[in-house]
């Protein structure tokens, strides 16, 4: 089975970063505790406004379940409030990797 990739690229106003940040390790727990193929997320910051969260599934069909339902999550809602505008959100499947964690 072929892990999958998240992309989701959003905006944060800059005075806001830091209360996104304080809310992301909340959410990484809920995410392990309520998906089992959440494997982990990585976030980029491209430039003052532009973020990128990387996540990676243990399949493609976890990481649709999954965009399904995170909306449903107090935790995510709360991270996800601080996001001004999403701009592209996709997922594709991980066809090679060259690290230990794919």
């Amino acid at each position: 089975m072929m892990k999958a990739m998240e992309l989701a690229r959003f905006t944060v106003d800059p005075q806001d970063v830091e209360a996104m940040l304080a809310a992301r390790p909340a959410m990484v727990t809920a995410l392990r505790e309520r998906f089992s193929g959440f494997e982990s997320l990585r976030l980029v910051r491209l430039d003052e406004r532009t973020w990128l969260d990387v996540v990676i599934w243990a399949s493609r069909a976890q990481a649709d379940e999954a965009a399904a339902t995170v909306g449903d999550m107090p935790e995510c809602r709360a991270a996800f409030a601080y996001i001004k505008e999403v701009v592209s959100m996709e997922h594709a499947e991980v066809v090679f990797a060259g690290d230990r964690a794919a």
